[in-house]
């Protein structure tokens, strides 16, 4: 065997390896990408149960009549615990809201994404009734059938 052959497999197995290992780092931070953003977005959370003792009202913002109710029987079934629906001060919600009453954003968080809304806001009186009001919009189509 020529030397000029031993070189050129030498070069062709270096070449080799080193793709390997290109691949599998590639494999590796893609894998590491997945898992942050994963984490970051919170998608393994576990939704809110009874167990955590949330109390929700719900409130009809869009003015279907009946919507609160049904939103209720949802988060119901869902394992919240809603105390009371009512009229919101207005018809006019376009989007579904969660409203933080006590501080915990994360709770708030994982209600909307029961919900499939992305705005949460927080506003906490001196006495909160409630732990989260959930504000109905027009958009309920997304998360309740019908």
């Amino acid at each position: 065997m020529s030397a000029r052959r031993k070189s050129r497999r030498k070069s062709s197995r270096r070449a080799s390896r080193a793709s390997f290992a290109y691949t599998m780092a590639a494999i590796v931070l893609i894998a590491a990408i997945v898992f942050l953003a994963f984490n970051l977005f919170d998608v393994f959370a576990v939704p809110p149960s009874k167990a955590e003792g949330l109390t929700v009202l719900v409130l009809n913002g869009c003015g279907v009549e009946g919507i609160g109710q049904r939103t209720a029987r949802h988060l119901r079934d869902l394992g919240l615990d809603v105390v009371d629906f009512r009229n919101a001060d207005s018809f006019d919600y376009t989007e579904s809201i969660v409203v933080d009453r006590t501080g915990d954003m994360a709770s708030a968080v994982r209600v909307a994404r029961l919900i499939d809304t992305s705005s949460v806001i927080q506003q906490i009186p001196e006495t909160p009734l409630v732990d989260i009001i959930v504000i109905v919009g027009s958009d309920h189509g997304r998360y309740l059938s019908g």
